[in-house]
């Protein structure tokens, strides 16, 4: 049988011997109401390391396995080793004697407070179980440490115990209860820190190494930047538009030196003399074949017209007309543009630094522009 170390739910002699000495022994309904409490009591005090059910044969057998490698691990010394095997062990069939193992490998590698709350733990449920020795024994062991024992004291003062205020120690959360209360931990760095709505957080490491009690004071928080405000979930968030692509600036210099807005003036100027001229001789051609219409007597000066003849000439002097109008605007836009541009284009690098590849000291760069039928058309390269 594994009573060494398994609850007393499975050792009924140990349960009898419970029962018996916490019965009065005056007989008729009293006994049987206080071996009722008392049965209560046990089952409560038991609760924090009774399972949900018991284990199967194949767990309970793992855990044997676990317990004899942690005995054999203490026995050669190897207290770190050990540790693990019993925890693992307990875990799956928790025992009194496998928490009372497990407390007394904690306390050897220097985890006073988990051993020493350990040792307690098997005393109560020893006592329960009516093992008055382990009992007696483990309560020994913890009364042994506690002089021993480390402890961290978190002190909030007024100005500190802000509305919301959340401390946390190494993680895990310190109710309000536990303010300034001094609880054992085992030695060595725990974290203390602090968080409130609309304050910064903080938080810090106290070293606690030597028995005794150390403190910690929470500073007052300081209030967060609006800038590190949490931010609102209400707002449907708002699609950003990508930056355009990234393209050379009007003024962007060119390989060899010097701004490309001279040269596109001169193209601009160049262009718009053109244009000028272009429509210019369309107008005249209009005016000549509009001429040709009345002086031939094929129309009149009002433009009505008396045969075909005369609606030809009159329609194709029309559209001569309206195409030279167009050409010419475009002409003075394309010379006016081209002149701003020409006249506040920055000075060109010396000459003596630029290749002479074109106006622009880069790439050479040229342009034409052709008349067709009804038509203008510009072209150019670099």
């Amino acid at each position: 049988m594994l009573c060494h170390r398994r609850l007393s739910s499975t050792c009924p002699e140990a349960a009898r011997r419970a029962s018996a000495s916490s019965a009065p022994l005056t007989g008729g309904a009293p006994r049987r109401a206080l071996a009722l409490l008392s049965t209560l009591a046990a089952l409560t005090a038991l609760a924090p390391v009774a399972r949900a059910a018991e284990p199967t044969r194949e767990e309970r057998a793992a855990a044997v396995a676990l317990f004899d490698e942690g005995r054999a691990l203490m026995a050669a010394g190897k207290h770190a080793e050990a540790c693990p095997k019993f925890a693992e062990s307990h875990g799956i069939d928790p025992g009194i004697g496998t928490l009372f193992n497990l407390s007394d490998c904690y306390e050897r590698i220097g985890k006073t407070a988990t051993a020493w709350i350990g040792f307690r733990d098997v005393a109560a449920a020893s006592l329960s179980a009516g093992q008055m020795e382990r009992e007696r024994v483990a309560r020994a062991r913890a009364a042994a440490l506690e002089p021993r024992l480390s402890r961290l004291q978190i002190v909030v003062p007024p100005e500190a115990a802000v509305a919301g205020l959340e401390l946390t120690r190494d993680g895990f959360p310190v109710g309000r209860a536990l303010w300034g209360t001094a609880v054992p931990l085992d030695p060595g760095e725990h974290r203390v820190a602090a968080a409130a709505p609309g304050r910064s957080p903080w938080e810090t490491t106290i070293a606690v190494e030597k028995p005794g009690v150390v403190s910690v004071t929470v500073p007052a928080l300081e209030r967060a930047p609006a800038s590190s405000a949490a931010p609102r979930t209400d707002v449907a968030p708002r699609a950003i538009a990508a930056p355009p692509p990234a393209g050379p600036p009007a003024d962007a210099p060119s390989p060899q030196g010097g701004s490309i807005r001279k040269p596109i003036g001169i193209v601009g100027v160049g262009l718009g003399v053109v244009g000028l001229g272009v429509g210019t001789a369309l107008g005249f051609m209009a005016k000549s074949t509009f001429d040709e219409a009345t002086e031939g007597g094929h129309c009149n000066a009002a433009g009505e017209c008396v045969d075909q003849r005369g609606l030809d000439l009159r329609d194709d002097a029309v559209m001569k007309g309206n195409i030279g109008t167009a050409v010419f605007i475009a002409g003075a836009v394309l010379a006016a543009g081209g002149a701003i541009l020409w006249i506040t284009a920055p000075s060109a690098p010396p000459a003596g630094t630029a290749a002479a590849r074109g106006p622009t000291g880069g790439a050479p760069w040229s342009a034409r522009v052709g008349v067709g039928p009804g038509s203008v058309w510009i072209e150019g390269k670099l």
